[in-house]
């Protein structure tokens, strides 16, 4: 190996472990129709989208709570996100958004796996970490408060709020 390869091997090492450790890859995903948001590509396992007919209702338990569906054999909570963060219930949506499907999103926390409902889902993105901005924040759902790490602006402006998984499952537990 050149002296010249070991500079070069150098100085591009320790590029990509920076890029690594700001920047995090996340899904958008809507919660209502002005509303976008982020959450880590690290917390989730799956999506998939789900007729609502799968959704077994449950009664006596929280409204943002649609019921149950069987994942992969498994017994999953699905929570209406938009209705738990203090949005507009998917139900009572926009009907083109929100028709007889919905798109669920399975992450796991601990041991525990939970589905998040929402009308739409994006694409991934990578975001600089340092870029989310945590300032300003305040909100009177109390649940949004907990969940939500801060907003990021994208290239094309568009607002996002930045959402923490273990956050929202720690929420949905109490």
């Amino acid at each position: 190996m050149t002296s010249q390869m070991v500079r070069e091997k150098k100085i591009t090492e320790p590029k990509g472990l920076i890029e690594t450790l700001t920047t995090e890859q996340f899904l958008t995903f809507s919660l209502s129709a002005d509303q976008q948001a982020l959450l880590p590509t690290s917390q989730l396992l799956e999506i998939v989208k789900v007729n609502l007919s799968q959704i077994t209702p449950i009664a006596g338990i929280a409204p943002y709570v649609m019921g149950v569906y069987n994942w992969r054999g498994e017994v999953i909570w699905v929570i209406d996100l938009a209705s738990m963060l203090g949005y507009i219930p998917l139900h009572a949506q926009e009907q083109s958004r929100f028709q007889d499907k919905c798109h669920v999103i399975f992450l796991r926390i601990q041991d525990t796996v939970m589905g998040l409902a929402v009308s739409q889902v994006g694409q991934m993105i990578k975001c600089d970490i340092a870029k989310i901005q945590t300032t300003g924040l305040a909100f009177t759902n109390p649940v949004m408060q907990e969940a939500c790490r801060g907003y990021w602006l994208s290239g094309s402006s568009d607002t996002f709020l930045v959402l923490d998984g273990k956050a929202i499952a720690q929420s949905a537990q109490t």
